[in-house]
């Protein structure tokens, strides 16, 4: 068979020879040469994609994947809402949620923060309970008892309302558990002194750490009654929280709630998890594919040595192809030796990087490479293995080490026999 044949030739054009040796070893080369490039792609993509799950994970640890809230303030009629949200299919989880503006004062200074806050739905409470080690969020659903002294030294027992506060905020204003704080609030209320913001002392009764600075330093846990209690809130909460099966449906589950609360017409709106954090996840898949276009440009340089092992074949095989064609061989017969040659070259690369890259992601996940994690909120290199990932590359590369034996196949079959047999 023709197809057969030309492919025996290939092969036989790629094993070593004698004088042949030079090109074998040029050949083995590139095959290397495109092994590294994948496997130096395959890794970067699952070190980028394990940066990404473990933000995305953290992220969803402090968040809902979808916020139902209401048009212009606070749900009233939040059971109605929550009881709706719960019953709709993909999701597995719904509860209410205040989020209030407040200022936090201590003796060593000020800060303001969100405080949120949570209800005793063992869900919500659970999910925060995983960044406190020292206690549970069952702190924030008992009394916070502490003694004072009063002026006259006699020693009082008062009931404070529990707080949990990051370990950034606890670390920038020197608060301890147990320590009494101050919130204030910027709603306003009468006085004989005029109108003043609220007030109110609480207690640190917690400390989470979630790794995330920006939400350790700003936010801070409470529950939801004695949240509604300071705030003037009554009955009202801000919004439900909803927890879905698959959190890249998050979206299409959203716009299910609204639409069995009255579509578009209604007071209320959803938003998913991506929303609050739209930015950054487009930053981090611009430089995902950004890496993935810088690192396949390596393959790109690998597949230059395929182009000149090749060119050096065709030269050395002149008097073979010549005889071939003086045969009968068809230019197109010719043209496919040698783009079996590169193919050949690049599966072979392109196989044992797929490997390399394999085994070296799975030594760099079980072995681990120390990051600082005041830094990245990690200890080690995160490593994500996906298969779209390692498919992807896979494909890139046959396509590029392909095209590579396209000009020294082109050459080969311009060849004319008689100028390459005449001084044999």
């Amino acid at each position: 068979m023709p197809g057969s044949y030309s492919s025996n030739i290939a092969m036989r054009y790629l094993r070593s020879k004698r004088k042949e040796a030079f090109i074998s070893l040029i050949s083995v080369i590139s095959v290397l040469g495109v092994a590294i490039s994948v496997m130096v792609l395959n890794t970067v993509l699952a070190v980028m994609t394990g940066f990404e799950a473990e933000l995305r994970d953290k992220l969803l640890g402090a968040n809902a994947h979808v916020l139902v809230r209401r048009l212009g303030g606070e749900i009233s009629e939040w059971k109605h809402v929550q009881d709706v949200a719960a019953k709709t299919p993909g999701v597995t989880a719904a509860y209410p949620y205040t989020y209030n503006q407040a200022m936090l004062s201590v003796a060593g200074g000020a800060r303001g923060v969100l405080i949120r806050g949570i209800s005793s739905d063992t869900v919500d409470s659970q999910r925060l309970h995983k960044y406190m080690h020292s206690s549970g969020p069952e702190v924030l659903f008992e009394p916070a008892e502490i003694e004072i002294v009063r002026p006259d030294g006699e020693i009082d027992t008062i009931a404070l309302g529990p707080l949990v506060i990051g370990r950034e905020l606890q670390r920038k204003l020197g608060i301890g558990v147990d320590t009494p704080v101050t919130l204030f609030s910027p709603q306003l209320r009468s006085s004989p002194q005029g109108l003043v913001p609220r007030q109110r002392r609480f207690v640190v009764k917690g400390i989470y750490q979630s790794g995330l600075v920006e939400y350790e330093s700003g936010l801070a846990y409470t529950s939801i009654d004695a949240a509604q209690s300071f705030f003037g809130l009554g009955d009202k909460v801000t919004g439900i929280e909803v927890l879905v099966d698959d959190i890249f449906r998050a979206r299409e589950i959203g716009d299910k709630i609204i639409d069995q609360l009255g579509g578009e017409a209604s007071v209320y709106y959803a938003t998913d998890w991506t929303e609050p954090n739209k930015a950054l996840w487009e930053a981090i898949q611009l430089e995902k594919r950004v890496y993935f276009i810088v690192l396949l440009l390596l393959v790109l340089l690998a597949s230059f040595s395929i182009v000149s092992t090749l060119v050096m074949v065709v030269m050395e095989k002149g008097r073979d192809v010549a005889i071939l064609k003086a045969m009968g061989a068809t230019d197109r017969f010719v043209r496919r030796i040698f783009l079996v040659q590169g193919v050949v070259i690049g599966i072979l690369g392109t196989l044992l990087g797929t490997l390399l890259g394999y085994l070296s992601c799975i030594g760099l996940r079980e072995y681990g490479f120390e990051i600082d994690p005041t830094v990245f909120s990690l200890e080690t290199v995160p490593v994500h293995l996906v298969p779209a990932n390692f498919a992807v590359v896979f494909a890139a590369a046959l396509i590029i080490t392909a095209f590579a034996g396209v000009y020294p196949a082109h050459r080969a079959a311009r060849i004319n026999p008689a100028d390459a047999l005449r001084y044999e």
